[in-house]
């Protein structure tokens, strides 16, 4: 009896680990599904700077440079997040990727393009708000 026990004990092991590698297969699949989707949707946003369909006329930042006298920096991600939560108003300051010149006066240079046009070079004060659009 204790030998059919045995087998018995091995044969519930055995089905509960397969159960488990079921169940982990089953994660790992949805798991790589959500990233595949969260992938795919960065992807477009990446393609659509401006977040918004629009066909040709999607605003794209090329360049966004925040400081003074040669103490620059990038700050095109903040530009393109500042446009989004904004409507395409971007404030010059600080906040946008830090103080690259302290105690001197600092400039906001973006340059932009709506779909295939030229791109267009924009540029203001530190403390002041360019109105980035494709509107014409």
């Amino acid at each position: 009896m204790s030998l059919a026990r045995q087998h018995l004990m091995r044969f519930v092991a055995v089905l509960a680990l397969g159960a488990a590698s079921a169940s982990a297969f089953a994660q790992s699949a949805e798991y790589r599904r959500g990233y595949d989707d969260g992938f795919a949707a960065g992807q477009r946003a990446g393609r659509d700077d401006y977040g918004r369909p629009g066909g040709g006329n999607r605003l794209h930042i090329e360049r966004a440079e925040y400081g003074a006298r040669g103490a620059m920096c990038d700050a095109r991600r903040a530009v393109r997040q500042e446009m989004e939560r904004n409507g395409g108003a971007v404030r010059a300051d600080n906040g946008l990727c830090g103080d690259p010149a302290i105690g001197v006066g600092k400039r906001l240079t973006v340059v932009y393009r709506c779909g295939d046009d030229q791109p267009q070079q924009v540029s203001t004060r530190e403390n002041d708000t360019l109105r980035l659009s494709c509107r014409r």
